[in-house]
């Protein structure tokens, strides 16, 4: 004779429930067999053929080479960028599409600049250096201070208006091209990534 208690029959219906939700009934033992996974990984493109492409450079590239313009000025004058900037090669030309704003503080005035436009023209490269000959710059800038314009040709004469990716080392990742920009004393590596449109 077997007796079932209301105890064994609660037992049952929680095990029961258990199985349930771990997607299987009482008594299957057999453990499933996970589906083989094949992951393909994109090789990394060696040389000129790396850069070949749209690319994006982030908020944060732009914010770092800025950061190395205002070193190289000793601090004189202080960015905070707001925006990103677009470059693209197609094995012979470049172009180059800042899109931001800049704060701009200089002997404790702050102002704030905007740049916009289009700067391209050729470039060669070899296994690890681009050079860039520039014929064309179209690029609108506007400064203010209080919401008042100012004269910004002295603030864009240099660097800010120009491309800076003549004459820089690269080197390719498998996130995108790594450039080193010139700051007007140096150079500072930005990370290009592939644009989202």
């Amino acid at each position: 004779m077997i007796t079932i208690t209301t105890r064994s029959i609660a037992v049952a219906c929680t095990v029961a429930a258990v199985a349930a939700l771990a997607g299987c009934t009482p008594g299957d033992t057999a453990t499933p067999t996970p589906t083989p996974t094949h992951e393909t990984v994109a090789p990394v493109l060696e040389g000129p053929d790396c850069l070949i492409g749209n690319w994006a450079i982030g908020e944060d590239q732009m914010q770092a080479f800025y950061d190395s313009v205002s070193a190289a000025s000793g601090n004189a004058v202080v960015f905070a960028v707001d925006g990103g900037t677009i470059l693209s090669f197609d094995g012979a030309r470049y172009k180059y599409e800042p899109d931001l704003y800049l704060t701009v503080t200089a002997g404790g005035v702050e102002g704030l600049a905007q740049l916009r436009g289009t700067i391209a023209g050729d470039y060669t490269a070899d296994a690890t250096t681009i050079q860039t000959v520039t014929d064309t710059t179209d690029v609108e800038y506007s400064y203010s201070v209080g919401g008042v314009a100012q004269d910004a040709s002295a603030l864009f004469a240099g660097a800010l208006a120009d491309a800076p990716i003549n004459g820089g080392d690269y080197e390719c990742t498998a996130d995108g091209p790594i450039i080193q920009f010139s700051n007007g004393s140096g150079h500072v590596p930005v990370q290009l990534v592939p644009r989202v449109h």
